[in-house]
């Protein structure tokens, strides 16, 4: 956990287990880190995921939290969903390639949650492979061309691939933007408010 916690304050880039598949992470107010994450996946200008480790760090990186998106965030947090919120003027424009949107979770994980409340600070989260390649559930599939960018591994064995569910609360109703393992739950408990 000291090397982790070392290598996100001195700006690296890390690959760790999340709720889902291994994916990439670093301080997510960190810009040149940030730019680091985008050579490292030959990726386009797409936004990342941010993760959070509590409701605090959350209310600093968004502009709010509307009703629908607060039962959203009582009922299934931590968990695999993300939910899309206007950004606040503290997240770097970086992230969300100048959207005003920005994809948030708080994760299910322990790891990745001492690891902020630690640095009390968001991480970034997005898949551990070059943009387009699939993406990988342990770390012997890191691609080379991928891995000489990264500073440190944290192997936690075998992952289960599943996509997080994002959700967009708009007028008082809640668009499933990506389905993932949450969407059946969510389209259940929220039946009057799926747009």
């Amino acid at each position: 956990m000291n090397d982790l916690i070392k290598n996100i304050e001195d700006g690296n880039l890390v690959i760790v287990p999340t709720d889902t598949v291994y994916g990439i992470s670093c301080d997510a107010t960190n810009k040149e880190a940030i730019e680091k994450v985008f050579i490292a996946k030959q990726r386009e200008q797409k936004p990342l995921i941010v993760m959070v480790s509590n409701i605090d760090m959350l209310k600093k990186y968004v502009r709010n939290i509307n009703d629908l998106e607060q039962q959203l965030i009582d009922k299934y947090w931590p968990n695999t969903l993300t939910i899309l919120f206007e950004k606040s003027d503290n997240l770097l424009d970086e992230i969300t390639c100048g959207s005003k949107f920005v994809g948030i979770r708080m994760p299910n994980n322990k790891l990745l949650l001492d690891l902020m409340n630690t640095i009390n600070k968001p991480i970034i989260s997005t898949s551990a492979n070059i943009s387009g390649n699939a993406v990988i559930t342990n770390t012997s599939l890191i691609e080379p061309e991928l891995n000489k960018y990264i500073s440190y591994v944290y192997d936690d064995g075998e992952k289960t691939n599943v996509a997080s569910t994002l959700v967009k609360v708009e007028n008082n109703k809640i668009k499933i933007l990506r389905e993932g393992i949450l969407s059946n739950k969510i389209k259940e408990d929220f039946k009057d408010f799926i747009d």
